[in-house]
């Protein structure tokens, strides 16, 4: 049997999955091998034609892949979303660039609260990384152009350079910005990771198919239904004070319940995309209202359908929250606790990540100020 490898990756040829490398579709290849035409996967053509990278799982084929190109680069730049903190980062990946030179790039801070200071966050982000080898944090905007020029600098003192991100955190926009992106399409030799190489006067910046994490909300979503939960031009900030019988719905795919022993509510703040719609109701009427309002009037899922609530296996996780905690919700947003404590059940499909950390900002104190 001939094996027959797509001549822009080198990943063998398969019509099977396009989610996998190689994929293409039986008949185009078929078509092209008739015509004498190169040879390209779908996901190559898609990139050298339209200069779009498809994302790519995490895997243990990616992660070798990745294991096997970053000793060819200087420095790996990781980009995250600074409204999607621990939805961007992935310890798988983290795992495999352990040991690699790397940049930490914390985009879309234009999207928090102004009263957030540029310092504030770098504390925040800096802690996170106190046990991991860093080079460098930069906070950055490519809609404000904010942080770009400083990351030029760092930059421009290496001649390759690798930019490894999730999918929605605004990398490419990010390379776009510091490159002007005259795209071109690279396989780097002996893997199966599509590159778009662009240059950014002598540094070479080398931009990856986004990672699809497959631990938050927003991997299981179709891409107009993701577009519509992306933040786009600032976070929505929601206070609550909820009763012991309430149970508040963030969308269709994560539901509260409050425990506390104080005559005290609890009050907390939600952080989210404007897209993502909040319903209080009591406990009595939350099973009936969860099923027939998911998808409607409880977004995100945008559809009933997609993903149907049947297919996600439902699961609770229960957490003891206080002030100046938060609770993140992977590719939904967070909850900031303004008065505790209090416990919380949080009922979610069992794949999406949910982590207790330490409060990112508190959203009255500071400002944003301009380099």
């Amino acid at each position: 049997m001939i094996v027959v490898k797509c001549e822009g990756c080198g990943a063998q040829i398969q019509h099977e999955d396009e989610r996998k490398p190689g994929y293409i579709p039986l008949e185009v290849y078929t078509k092209r091998k008739a015509e004498g035409k190169q040879i390209l996967c779908q996901r190559c053509f898609r990139a050298r034609h339209y200069g779009k990278l498809e994302p790519i799982k995490v895997s243990k084929d990616f992660a070798q892949e990745v294991l096997r190109i970053v000793e060819d680069f200087e420095r790996v730049v990781w980009v995250f979303d600074i409204t999607d903190f621990d939805g961007s980062y992935d310890p798988f990946l983290a795992e495999t660039l352990k040991n690699s030179k790397k940049i930490i790039v914390v985009n879309k801070i234009d999207l928090l609260p102004r009263a957030v200071s540029v310092q504030e966050i770098k504390d925040w982000v800096r802690k996170r990384f106190e046990n991991e080898k860093i080079e460098g944090i930069y906070l950055t905007s490519t809609i404000r152009i904010y942080g770009l020029r400083k990351l030029a600098i760092h930059l421009s003192n290496f001649h390759k350079v690798l930019f490894v991100g999730a999918t929605n955190v605004g990398k490419s926009s990010l390379v776009h910005a510091l490159t002007g992106a005259d795209l071109s399409i690279t396989p780097f030799p002996g893997t199966t990771i599509s590159l778009i190489k662009t240059k950014m006067d002598r540094t070479f910046i080398y931009d990856t198919p986004g990672i699809v994490t497959e631990h938050r909300i927003i991997d299981f979503l179709p891409p107009d239904c993701q577009k519509k939960i992306t933040v786009q031009k600032h976070l929505s900030r929601k206070t609550f004070k909820p009763e012991k019988d309430k149970v508040l719905f963030i969308g269709g795919m994560c539901r509260l319940e409050f425990d506390f022993d104080t005559e005290l509510l609890p009050i907390f703040q939600i952080f989210a995309s404007q897209g993502v719609r909040f319903h209080l109701t009591d406990h009595k009427k939350a099973d009936e209202l969860w099923k027939r309002h998911y998808g409607k009037l409880l977004v995100p899922p945008c559809r009933p359908k997609e993903p149907s609530f049947e297919s996600f296996k439902w699961h609770e996780r229960e957490f003891d929250l206080d002030v100046g905690e938060e609770l993140a919700i992977a590719g939904l947003g967070w909850i900031s606790v303004r008065r505790g404590p209090f416990k919380l059940k949080v009922s979610l499909p069992k794949q999406i990540m949910v982590k207790k950390r330490i409060a990112l900002v508190n959203p009255y104190r500071g400002g944003m100020q301009d380099e």
